[in-house]
């Protein structure tokens, strides 16, 4: 069977997307959530369909601290590519056979949260940026997501080493896909007043439709409220479409499902902790309409990032 194109049919109506593995998780005390997807594969695979049973027809690839400066505090900085592509394929074998089964599409979108600092290494510099989103791209890519989703501040530098990581990462894996955005507030030496926070998230999604990006959105956990005002500005300066992290019960997301211009840019709604979030927001999302007449041209917005199919040179 052939699946339609995700961003298609993110159009069509707004897609509810797969939340937190931590808590599904948390039975196994691991030192880090990534570590479980080379040592108990079963049990991130079944957290996966317990999502897709609750509803979601994305699933968030289980790499959320899966760069290789956050490994590195687990001495696994050598094992950050296994660890994206193992992360992947057990997303997408999960979504293959329950879209199989129940013959409803579902796609895999793999997270590449690329950090400006950590805190046992400080600040990173833009080659490191760079080399970090092209080893979690490639594996993500290799191991068969649909798309690619990067998890960044809102530095411009930052973000444009990230997108130059993430394209030679896809060719390495020799794949072109569709490239995501979700800006992640950093204060970097000072917690500025609401209005600037507003006016630096606006500036760099105005940078990300420049670089080919296809949705952004913002980590709304990093905002005072309400968070739908910040969405409103950085719609405002990317054209393209649009995607929210929100519980089920969040204000702000009614407020964006009945904004007129928000809800038809709308692609993507994941949020939550567990399967039971997922299904209250799937509940939510199939009563609503406004996505379904989306007014956003193909043409607005860049749904694939080209990447040529040979491996760049000095690669191995």
């Amino acid at each position: 069977m052939t699946r339609p194109d995700l961003l298609a049919e993110a159009r069509r109506a707004p897609l509810p997307v797969s939340g937190g593995m931590a808590e599904p998780l948390a039975g196994f005390a691991a030192p880090c959530l990534e570590v479980l997807n080379l040592e108990q594969p079963r049990a991130v695979r079944a957290v996966h369909l317990q999502y897709l049973a609750a509803g979601a027809r994305v699933l968030r690839t289980n790499t959320a601290g899966a760069s290789p400066q956050r490994l590195d505090r687990w001495q696994m900085h050598d094992e950050a590519f296994i660890v994206s592509y193992m992360a992947a394929e057990h997303a997408a074998e999960s979504a293959r056979a329950i879209t199989a089964e129940t013959g409803i599409p579902r796609w895999v979108l793999g997270v590449a949260r690329v950090e400006a600092r950590v805190r046992h290494l400080g600040f990173l510099p833009l080659d490191r940026v760079e080399a970090a989103a092209r080893t979690m791209a490639s594996g993500l890519a290799g191991g068969g997501v649909d798309a690619i989703v990067v998890e960044t501040n809102q530095d411009g530098g930052r973000l444009a080493a990230a997108m130059a990581g993430v394209r030679r990462g896809m060719a390495d894996a020799g794949r072109a896909l569709p490239v995501l955005l979700t800006l992640r507030y950093d204060p970097l030496f000072g917690t500025p007043h609401r209005d600037r926070v507003t006016v630096e998230l606006a500036e760099a999604a105005a940078a990300a439709a420049g670089l080919g990006i296809a949705a952004v959105g913002v980590a709304n956990a990093d905002l005072a409220e309400p968070w739908a005002d910040t969405l409103r500005a950085i719609a405002r300066a990317f054209p393209g479409l649009l995607q929210v992290e929100a519980g089920p019960g969040s204000r702000d997301l009614a407020a964006v499902l009945a904004d007129p211009v928000l809800g038809r840019r709308l692609a993507l709604v994941g949020g939550g902790s567990a399967p039971e979030d997922t299904e209250r927001l799937s509940e939510r999302l199939r009563s609503f309409r406004g996505g379904a007449a989306s007014s956003v041209a193909p043409s607005a917005v860049n749904d694939t990032v080209t990447a040529p199919v040979r491996r760049p040179r000095g690669t191995r």
